[in-house]
């Protein structure tokens, strides 16, 4: 695994949550003013402009408040040093090997599916909820880590767990 600075990785996905978590409030607050519009007022029983702007005014402020509680809690993410034979938790940086393809991930407690490069290196964020997580968690390096296949007929999917940091 390249020489990953765990802070510096935090860092980055701290700075990328907040660039989400902004243009989210953004879309939220548009979409609030777009639904009192005087140009979304019914105009008869049938009209449902302004239903129908409340309703994306809803989902962008729910999406906003889920994208706020993610940098909260991942702001408040305590970076554990893992030793050789540790278990898998919370804030561990784990290198897989599938089908001979080299994968890093990045164990944190909301936020899964973020994308970042750090040290030439791209790291994906995954969560104790996500099914590879839950496979990963309390395992150490050397174990293998399989989820069922995608769909019937495929093989079930190994991850070999080469490092964990």
């Amino acid at each position: 695994m390249a020489d990953i600075d765990k802070k510096v990785l935090l860092e980055a996905l701290k700075r990328q949550l907040q660039g989400e978590l902004e243009r989210a409030q953004k879309r939220a607050k548009d979409a609030a003013d777009g639904a009192t519009h005087e140009e979304n007022r019914a105009e008869g029983d049938k009209d449902m402009r302004a239903t129908e702007a409340s309703y994306v005014a809803r989902g962008q402020a729910g999406r906003a408040s889920e994208m706020e509680e993610a940098f909260v809690r991942v702001s408040a993410l305590e970076l554990l040093d893992f030793k050789p034979g540790a278990r898998i938790a919370i804030s561990a940086l784990i290198e897989l090997l599938n089908d001979g393809k080299r994968l890093h991930y990045f164990l944190v407690p909301a936020a899964g599916g973020e994308r970042l490069t750090v040290a030439d290196t791209e790291v994906q964020t995954l969560t104790p909820q996500s099914p590879l997580g839950r496979a990963l968690l309390g395992a150490t390096e050397g174990d293998e880590a399989e989820l069922p296949a995608r769909q019937a007929g495929e093989p079930a999917r190994i991850y070999e767990i080469v490092k964990v940091r």
